[in-house]
């Protein structure tokens, strides 16, 4: 795909935020401070003093801060420096927020902390708005706005303010038992029950919880697995969960054909709320009702909230930068590099070509034989390419610089859910005389809900993986769709990485140091979805500095206790292979920078810095870096100078309207970025919502601490997957450690499996792309 990073915006961007900056009137408020003893005294002087005061830890004490001047006296008065207690003012305005929306008509507070509140005023309800001719079908059923105000202590422009967060709440506030009467099948769906609201919550629908899955419905009762509390619970107190998937199914089963109209204007009217301009909107219109309300925080002290940061040039300057897109290299030298990845594996063919094997691979093709007539078709595109394509016209042979391809054909007289059928071809082609070096096996989309050992996708992976063969998974709705040439392009990709070769690297800055880019992931083992997990499993994948994959491992299964032991392990042993493959010396200057999806936990911070004190020791020095990849946040960026981009046609919208280009990257505190990785010539449909930018935040443990250096490398790194030659929202560090896990957990489930053999015969393999 051709990129034109920044060909949408038609003038330099001006980034806007969801952030609200936040004013004091006064430079002090009085407090009365009381030594901290316990969390529960804590707790105590909250619920005694809610109507008064606003109660919170300062250090080894806790202040008590009066909301008015006639307020009763508690501990030793004193007055405190806003700017010296902005973690305490903060939590002033967070209480004064929850005051103001208690009292907010048409709007339920969900969540005092940080205050979380819906929509339910007249004319919010966006599926009413949708199914206008179905009020009494779908009576119940709900899809609201869902806000959420967090108070930070510094943002954007440097100062306090507001993140603003919104989304859409789907509720069915329809008994289990109403539904059933109605038609709608509930087994294998996970049900609520009314218990009693957990501390925080507000409002009847919050107090439910999941207490398992439907096995079997029995007369009036509902008969559950999954279930750690209860074995049964009665249909008409029970209620399904407000997932979009699951009300998707409940429309379906109550309107019937006007389904698909439905969800159409549905996901029409969601975009009004999750796409960039309905949602800088929805931004602008709670700044402006926040910024005519007083926010009493205290006896002499108020705040006053401003306009979204950004929006104007009268509020505070935001110091942004862009990162360019990284130059991509097809040799070793360094002297063949191209702007746009595929286009480079056309001209100069893969990084390694010249050393890569096998030239000649060995292919196994597993297949129903009521579609090997097909699967011949599509093999051969797949070898000699789509003539006259845009892409891929060259096909794998040529494109990867390889001799030739041996395939094979195992055919199987079964249908396509018959796990057990595919095992056996996958063993004949095992025992074929020639070792096979990559399977392909053709699954389809109706096997996707099948698990463990009735899942012929787990079954074969599993099969071939244990003899150390990786595996290309092709549906067989892909190949009939036809216009393969992009779909094959990306399992080209993927296919020469899974047989060990490199398709292409990135050029990066060169440095002094030995740099090591390690991507942490963990994997929890439980039996199910509702049970406490037992074990975990830690994965770790390893990069240049370049982003050449060198290699990834597992620690051993392990419960919470000894994960931290495990986990060194596994670093010592990565740590110790890359060393012997890249000949460090006593002398050298080692730099590893740890990139984690997950916040990094005391356990593993621990693990790390053990094996940096022991490396420090054997080095002239070792600096590292915890890194903190997240798209699970709320913040948002927009760019007001973005056009978006129309289709070839230039008809309908265009999509990617006010959304910032790929890279925009700002600074929102001393250890915390924000990074724009989904531009709109990334985004795939019209009424797709504002991307979420990537939050980088850096661990108060690094001793390498250049936030801006460590942007650029994780901005890199987005564009480097081969599982398909255009960028990801996830740098490949994450993105390979999740799809690690995620596979391992699949197979787990499946008989004979072995996860022994991926840090074995298929150590050298991308396996799981």
């Amino acid at each position: 795909m051709n990129r034109s990073p920044g060909s949408s915006q038609a003038a330099a961007p001006r980034v806007v935020f969801n952030y609200l900056p936040v004013q004091f009137t006064a430079d002090s408020f009085p407090a009365g401070l009381v030594d901290y003893e316990t969390g529960d005294q804590l707790a105590q002087l909250r619920n005694e003093l809610s109507e008064t005061h606003v109660v919170g830890r300062v250090g080894d004490q806790i202040a008590c801060v009066p909301l008015a001047a006639e307020a009763p006296d508690v501990g030793k008065q004193e007055v405190l420096d806003t700017r010296k207690n902005l973690e305490l003012a903060t939590r002033l305005v967070q209480a004064s927020l929850v005051r103001t929306l208690a009292a907010w008509k048409h709007y339920e507070l969900r969540r005092a902390a940080p205050p979380t509140f819906v929509s339910r005023g007249p004319g919010r309800d966006l599926l009413a708005q949708a199914a206008q001719s179905f009020e009494c079908e779908l009576a119940g059923l709900h899809v609201y706005p869902q806000y959420r105000l967090d108070v930070r202590m510094t943002g954007p422009s440097g100062c306090p303010g507001i993140i603003v967060g919104m989304k859409t709440r789907y509720e069915i506030d329809v008994p289990v038992g109403d539904l059933l009467r109605r038609g709608v099948h509930v087994e294998g769906r996970y049900v609520l029950t009314g218990a009693a609201s957990q501390e925080g919550d507000r409002g009847v629908v919050a107090g439910r919880r999941a207490v398992g899955a439907v096995e079997a419905v029995d007369g009036d009762w509902l008969i559950l697995r999954d279930a750690p509390d209860v074995q049964q619970v009665r249909a008409a107190e029970a209620w399904l969960e407000g997932r979009r998937d699951v009300v998707d199914d409940v429309v379906r089963a109550l309107v019937g054909p006007a389904h698909a109209k439905i969800m159409e204007s549905l996901d029409e009217a969601a975009f009004g709320l999750a796409g960039a301009e309905g949602r800088l909107g929805r931004i602008r219109e709670i700044a402006a009702w926040l910024a005519r309300r007083r926010l009493v925080l205290a006896s002499g002290l108020e705040a006053s909230v401003g306009s979204p940061v950004g929006l104007d040039g009268t509020g505070p300057r935001v110091k942004s930068r862009r990162f360019d897109e990284p130059t991509f290299v097809f040799d070793l030298a360094g002297d063949k590099k191209h702007r746009y990845p595929d286009k480079g594996l056309d001209e100069f063919g893969p990084f390694d070509s010249e050393g890569f094997t096998p030239k000649r691979p060995s292919i196994a093709v597993v297949t129903p034989s009521s579609l090997k007539g097909t699967v011949e078709t599509f093999i051969s595109s797949f070898l000699n390419g789509v003539p006259g394509g845009s892409v891929f016209a060259q096909g794998f042979v040529r494109k990867y610089r390889l001799t030739a391809c041996d395939v094979t054909f195992e055919a199987f007289d079964s249908d396509l859910r018959d796990a057990q059928a595919y095992r056996s071809a996958c063993l004949a082609a095992l025992g074929k005389a020639r070792k096979v070096d990559l399977a392909f096996v053709i699954t389809s989309k109706e096997q996707e809900e099948l698990t463990g050992d009735e899942s012929p996708y787990l079954v074969a992976k599993a099969t071939f993986m244990g003899h150390g063969v990786p595996v290309q998974d092709v549906q067989i709705e892909t190949i009939r769709k036809g216009n393969l040439a992009y779909p094959l392009n990306s399992i080209a990709l993927a296919c020469y990485a899974k047989l060990g070769g490199t398709p292409y690297v990135i050029s990066a800055p060169r440095a002094v140091t030995q740099e090591l880019v390690i991507g942490i992931g963990s994997a929890h083992v439980k039996a199910s979805r509702l049970t406490v997990p037992e074990r975990v499993v830690g994965i770790t994948t390893v990069f240049s500095a370049d982003g050449n994959y060198i290699l990834s491992n597992r620690s051993s299964e392990a419960d919470y206790a000894a994960y931290p032991r495990e986990l060194l392990r596994s670093l010592e042993a990565c740590i110790e292979e890359v060393k012997a493959r890249n000949g460090w010396l006593p002398g050298d200057a080692l730099r590893l920078i740890f990139h984690v999806f997950k916040p990094l936990k005391d356990t593993e911070a621990q693990a790390v810095k053990a094996l940096v004190e022991k490396l420090t020791g054997e080095y002239a020095s070792v600096e590292f870096a915890f890194v903190h990849v997240s798209d699970e946040h709320d913040w948002v960026m927009f760019d007001q100078n973005s056009a978006g981009v129309r289709s070839a046609s230039r008809s309908g919208p265009a999509k990617g309207r006010l959304v910032p280009g790929r890279g925009h990257a700002v600074q929102i505190s001393r250890s915390e970025m924000l990074l724009s990785v989904t531009g709109p010539f990334d985004m795939k449909l019209p009424l797709q919502g504002l991307p979420r930018p990537l939050r980088l935040k850096l661990h108060r443990e690094s001793t390498f601490t250049d936030l801006e250096y460590l942007g650029g490398q994780v901005f890199r790194f987005t564009a480097l997957s081969w599982r398909r030659p255009y960028p990801s929202g996830r740098p490949v560090t994450i993105m390979y450690s999740d799809l690690i896990a995620s596979l391992l957990g699949q197979l787990r489930h499946v008989k004979n499996w072995n996860a022994d053999i991926v840090s074995t015969r298929l150590r050298a393999s991308r396996w799981f792309l």
